[in-house]
């Protein structure tokens, strides 16, 4: 879980854990394991996979961009707001012809977001058969 550390005296360090415990710990993003493969047979033009996550945090989680490094892929996301201790739902969409000749290949994807842990970098593998 993400975490701030702090020090001080000992009637600071008090008061500065009382507050911490006062506030609900900020959003935190966790992607739900296994990630997916994204089978492509060859006669395929597309396909799409869907990626869980879940907020670990005790405040809303936004989402701000979900972005890939290939042109070849595009993410929407199903649920913007997500709030503590619930799923969120990611549509991963790749398109054949932006691929390479490779019959497995990693793509790569970053989630921008409010969460502490921000921005989430993952990889899914592409195969194709």
């Amino acid at each position: 879980m993400c975490s701030k550390s702090f020090s001080g005296s000992l009637v600071g360090g008090l008061l500065a854990t009382a507050a911490l415990c006062a506030q609900p710990f900020p959003p935190e993003l966790e992607l739900l394991q296994p990630l997916p493969s994204i089978e492509l047979p060859d006669t395929a033009r597309f396909a799409t996979v869907t990626v869980l996550f879940r907020n670990r945090g005790g405040q809303l989680l936004q989402l701000r961009a979900v972005r890939s490094e290939c042109w070849c892929a595009t993410v929407s996301v199903q649920r913007g707001g997500v709030p503590p201790d619930s799923l969120g739902i990611l549509r991963v969409m790749v398109t054949a012809a932006g691929l390479g000749d490779e019959r497995e290949e990693r793509l790569r994807f970053t989630i921008e977001s409010n969460a502490c842990n921000s921005p989430l970098v993952f990889e899914l593998p592409v195969r194709r058969r």
